[in-house]
């Protein structure tokens, strides 16, 4: 039984929601989800990133060179 969620969930918790396991994308791609899906509130693409990086359940695909996006796969 899951507890009752009090609150919206923030930006990120909201953007990992959007992406399935074992799928490969980049922040733009989850931003553009969180916009056709009418979210007033979005993080921007660097942020979202960093935070992308930092978590456990994404693992970075294609580090960003200094060219192109960075791609993320949802492991967990």
């Amino acid at each position: 039984m899951k507890p009752i969620r009090r609150s919206k969930p923030t930006s990120y918790q909201a953007a990992k929601s959007l992406v399935h396991l074992d799928e490969e994308l980049t922040a733009k791609t989850v931003i553009d989800r969180m916009v056709t899906l009418g979210r007033k509130e979005i993080p921007t693409n660097r942020s979202l990133a960093a935070k992308m990086k930092n978590d456990s359940d994404f693992v970075v695909v294609r580090p960003n060179g200094s060219q192109g996006p960075t791609v993320f796969k949802r492991i967990n």
